[in-house]
């Protein structure tokens, strides 16, 4: 008698530190003054870059290795838009303008879950972090802000969503490091 293969709900993200947590924090209590909607809990908050679903536990390794074959840098993220989605009925905040690390990144973590057996979505990456669900038509609309949320984002992390009655809980299964840009200096001014 085989025992029995535990499965896993997987997905990349960019996952924000303390600093930006609490900047989206103010600004979801903001929201929450007009917007009726179902909201994201702090501590969940995340940009997907790629989603597996439910995965066997025994394909961990290899989803890791996919991790670790990423050769990208760090970015800095200006999250400067709030989106309201009516179809779904998600609020959301974006990049009015994505960096190409993070395109790249995306990319590449998708890319390299096709090439181990993974069927992923087949479009485009669109980087956006959900704030709330089932948001009223009425109570929101898309809109540039202010004051936007700057992220240094200097890397990224596999997420383990674990769902029960209280809601998710979403575990960090490990992260990798994003090197810091270096410029290369040019040949012309050496002497």
């Amino acid at each position: 008698m085989s025992a029995e293969i535990k499965t896993l709900r997987l997905f990349f993200a960019l996952w924000p530190d303390g600093a930006v947590r609490a900047s989206l924090a103010q600004l979801v209590d903001t929201l929450k003054q007009t917007a009726t909607a179902k909201w994201v809990k702090g501590e969940n908050l995340h940009i997907t870059l790629a989603f597996l679903g439910e995965v066997n536990e025994d394909r961990l390794p290899a989803v890791s290795q996919v991790g670790d074959s990423i050769v990208g840098q760090s970015f800095e993220l200006s999250l400067d838009r709030i989106e309201f989605w009516p179809k779904k009925g998600i609020i959301c905040l974006s990049p009015l303008s994505a960096p190409e690390a993070l395109n790249h990144l995306a990319n590449s973590l998708t890319a390299g879950l096709g090439r181990i057996g993974f069927v992923m979505e087949n479009r485009p990456f669109r980087a956006h972090l959900t704030l709330a669900r089932k948001a009223c038509r009425d109570s929101v609309s898309s809109q540039t802000i202010d004051d936007p949320i700057r992220w240094r984002v200097s890397s990224f992390s596999l997420i383990e969503s674990q769902i029960s009655r209280a809601g998710s809980l979403y575990l960090v299964r490990k992260s990798w490091n994003l090197p810091s840009f270096q410029a290369i200096p040019d040949d012309s001014s050496v002497r």
